[in-house]
């Protein structure tokens, strides 16, 4: 008899820990919400960068690697090391190649599906949504710009541009194919959760087109002297922003050299700004029918009062002024990513509600009391929202230009994080490029070598 409760109470045990292994214990985001592991890193303590990156380091060797590793790519950027963050978003780059060469269903795929669909969506293996690659490639674009690499700085932008065409042709049939999976669910019952999903992601027109690149783009071919492609991508930012006076000016501007028509003894400095901190995900609860009634849920969203305000940068060079612009709502973007994700969310948590419930009710059949507590209890545990994301990532990425006469002239920098001066070389034709980023109330600002000159 002892014997037979004892084989009873191990198949219980067994049950409650077989997701687990098929999950893999190793993710930090299972039970731990993403956003209360990332503060270490959006906003590392004095003196503490040497153990962020450490820890980062090691996180990125686990099975959501690659958003540890985009987290650290940045924070190496911001801490001025320019050649470890190259290093880091190569990896990355990488990373994004072989996810999408690989088979869809694999061994250890099939057993991260059963882990999610057992206890959370963090039980999947993350992969990074389209917004988050083309900001990396900008990224890496700006350590080669740094390194005074035209050649890298060139590669990583027409690799911005190739990511953003190919998520262009792919998400018609993406959406489509969600629309087909998710037809036998009823998705009207759930929209008014998702109003303020819907509101925050109603800011863009796309989960991916990043009008921030595409300006970067079109600066850095401009002053090369690759007029075609700097109209291009000029355009493409006006597409996106149509009511911009300013993206007009520059669609002719551009339009003007290419009719060989170029002013003298000016050169440009631009400004690009990152302001503010992403918004997290947040958790909101869902009732999902199951054949035994309704089971609440924990599902990710956003709202349109948990971002910033996006505020300008003024920067004051040679008697004159001019301010940046917002060109990519990130928290926009991130919002209308996870509302396209949102129907296979759904499909997955009303398995999951049903086998939450089946759970509970054969542990409660097979082993009275004890085994509904443990499953009540693993149920509770377990039922968290999949919040990871890309935190390091501004809440408002700016540009903005102004052309002044050739020499070295000091600009002034004044915006919500404070106020910093710099001193730049302006050249013929040429591009001075002043990198800003405003985080914890205070502005960093670099240099970045000038563009001038054939490619």
């Amino acid at each position: 008899m002892e014997a037979g409760r004892g084989w009873e109470n191990k198949k219980l045990w067994l049950m409650l820990v077989l997701p687990f292994w098929l999950a893999g214990c190793a993710m930090g985001s299972l039970f731990q919400p993403y956003p209360s592991q990332a503060q270490s890193w959006v906003h590392p303590a004095s003196g503490g960068n040497a153990s962020v990156v450490q820890h980062l380091e090691r996180a990125g060797k686990g099975r959501d690697g690659v958003l540890y590793l985009q987290e650290l790519g940045l924070l190496q950027q911001r801490l001025g090391n320019d050649a470890a963050s190259r290093m880091v978003f190569a990896d990355v780059i990488n990373h994004y190649q072989d996810t999408d060469a690989q088979a869809l269903i694999r061994v250890t795929g099939l057993a991260s599906q059963t882990g999610a669909l057992l206890i959370n969506d963090n039980a999947l293996p993350y992969r990074a949504p389209d917004y988050e690659r083309i900001f990396t490639y900008s990224y890496q674009a700006l350590n080669y710009w740094a390194a005074g690499d035209v050649t890298g700085t060139a590669v990583e932008l027409r690799r911005a541009a190739q990511a953003q065409r190919m998520a262009e042709q792919h998400r018609e049939k993406e959406l489509a194919k969600a629309d087909e999976d998710t037809a036998p669910l009823d998705l009207s019952q759930y929209q008014g959760y998702f109003e303020g999903l819907d509101l925050a992601a109603g800011a863009v027109k796309s989960s991916f087109q990043n009008a921030w690149t595409f300006y970067l783009s079109a600066l850095f071919w401009e002053a090369h002297g690759e007029y075609n492609d700097a109209l291009v991508d000029y355009k493409k930012a006006l597409e996106l922003h149509p009511e911009a006076d300013w993206l007009k000016a520059d669609v002719q501007r551009v339009s003007r050299a290419l009719d060989g028509q170029r002013q003298r003894g000016i050169g440009t400095v631009a400004v690009i700004y990152e302001q503010g901190d992403v918004p997290a995900r947040q958790e909101v609860s869902l009732p999902i029918p199951t054949p035994h009634g309704l089971f609440l849920v924990a599902f990710p969203s956003y709202s349109v009062t948990s971002g910033s305000v996006a505020r300008p940068l003024t920067f004051h060079v040679a008697g004159q002024s001019a301010q940046t612009r917002v060109l990519a709502d990130v928290g926009a973007l991130a919002a209308r990513n996870l509302r396209e994700q949102a129907p296979g969310m759904l499909i997955r948590q009303v398995l999951r509600a049903t086998g939450k419930y089946n759970l509970q009710k054969k542990a409660n059949d097979d082993f009275g009391g004890a085994g509904a507590f443990l499953t009540q209890l693993f149920n509770l545990i377990s039922e968290q929202a999949d919040r990871r994301s890309w935190l390091g990532l501004p809440a408002y990425a700016q540009a903005g230009r102004i052309t002044v006469p050739v020499g070295e002239q000091q600009v002034l920098l004044s915006g919500p994080g404070g106020d910093a001066s710099v001193t730049v070389p302006v050249v013929e034709r040429g591009l001075t490029l002043i990198h800003v980023t405003e985080r914890a109330g205070r502005l960093v600002a670099r240099v970045l070598p000038v563009q001038e000159g054939p490619l």
